[in-house]
């Protein structure tokens, strides 16, 4: 796997993730990379009014991810760094991937096709509809293949992405996310592809993504809440829980809840415990840290840390300014004296992970 930074020294103790592994380019292929009066409508707090003629389309290519085998190399793109992306996808079988182009090989990830991952698929498509206008674009042509360009658009009118359709296949070829000021957030696209046909096998070496297999279900979710544990359905009005997962740490579990607008996806984990030491800022003060350091440099992955009500949250992603904070919002506040908030630079992950 590729270098990345170390993870705070919180997140060792405590046993959350010292790291998210190469599974999820977006929480599905359909996001390969691999995702509302008489003033005017801000674009932070309404989804976004008009008829959407192209969530039909994106239908269409979730199906087709289903059905059509392909092989290729992607370019992964965060505004500050590119990574190549060696992608072999075999369909109703597994996804295989591997960063290329370093000084060594990096051993491949698999993710296999499960039922938790395909009503993922279907939550972001619901989401994306509900709070974005996602109208066709106008064509275009990718890896000398023809596409239909998709636009969702915010409430005020600004583009928060853009998907390139194969037009004979019904995969996406590329996807990119946008903040409100045009800078590109993330985006992924094929500059080769070969599709239909019989795929290589998938490297029986590879490592199977496992880190999170065992998924919550509704029934396990509402035990959870009874006995004290924060999950909202909902942080903020753009925001649903996709997916959610558990697994054992030392001093108890650590449960992994994935939100998304549609578009992006924003990881929070949560955990029994308090966080050790002093904290690097207290009150509005640590609190705003994100927020600044996020809006400066939206192509980078940002992690929020903090403690409330005795369980340490982490929250990450890949994101456009400010939905990080709308994700950590939703959960109790952090307690004055120990406050932790940070953002890791150089964040070497894409986006958020889902695995079976």
């Amino acid at each position: 796997m590729p270098s990345l930074p170390s993870p705070p020294r919180a997140a060792q103790r405590s046993g959350l993730p010292a790291r998210v592994p190469l599974v999820l380019l977006s929480l599905s292929l359909v996001f390969i990379v691999l995702l509302p009066g008489s003033a005017t409508a801000r674009a932070d707090d309404v989804p976004a009014p008009g008829e959407d003629d192209g969530m039909a389309l994106l239908r269409r290519a979730a199906d087709s991810a289903r059905s059509v085998s392909f092989e290729g190399v992607q370019l992964v793109n965060t505004g500050a760094d590119a990574r190549l992306v060696d992608v072999v996808h075999r369909a109703g079988e597994a996804t295989g991937y591997r960063y290329i182009g370093g000084t060594r090989p990096d051993r491949a990830v698999v993710v296999g096709e499960t039922p938790p991952l395909r009503k993922a698929d279907g939550v972001l498509l619901d989401q994306l509809a509900a709070n974005y206008r996602v109208t066709r674009a106008g064509a275009g042509r990718m890896c000398g293949r023809s596409a239909t360009v998709l636009e969702a658009r915010r409430a005020d009118g600004t583009v928060a992405g853009r998907m390139w359709i194969d037009r004979s296949t019904g995969l996406p070829l590329r996807r990119e996310t946008r903040d409100r000021s045009g800078a590109l957030v993330h985006a992924a696209e094929f500059v080769e592809v070969r599709v239909d046909g019989d795929p290589e096998p998938l490297a029986a070496q590879a490592e199977r993504a496992r880190p999170w297999s065992e998924d919550l279900s509704d029934g396990e979710l509402a035990d959870l809440r009874e006995r004290g544990w924060h999950i909202p359905e909902r942080p903020s009005w753009n925001l649903r829980l996709v997916r959610a997962w558990t697994k054992p740490a030392e001093g108890g579990r650590v449960v992994h809840l994935a939100y998304s607008d549609g578009l992006s996806v924003v990881s929070v984990f949560a955990q029994r415990g308090r966080l050790p030491g002093g904290s690097e800022g207290t009150g509005e003060g640590a609190g705003k840290v994100v927020e600044r350091d996020g809006a400066g440099g939206t192509g980078t992955g940002q992690q929020r840390m903090w403690d409330a009500d005795g369980f340490v949250y982490t929250a990450m992603g890949r994101v456009p300014s400010g939905l990080l904070d709308a994700a950590a919002d939703g959960f109790p506040d952090a307690d004055p004296l120990l406050f932790w908030a940070r953002v890791l630079r150089g964040f070497d992950h894409i986006s958020a992970t889902v695995t079976e």
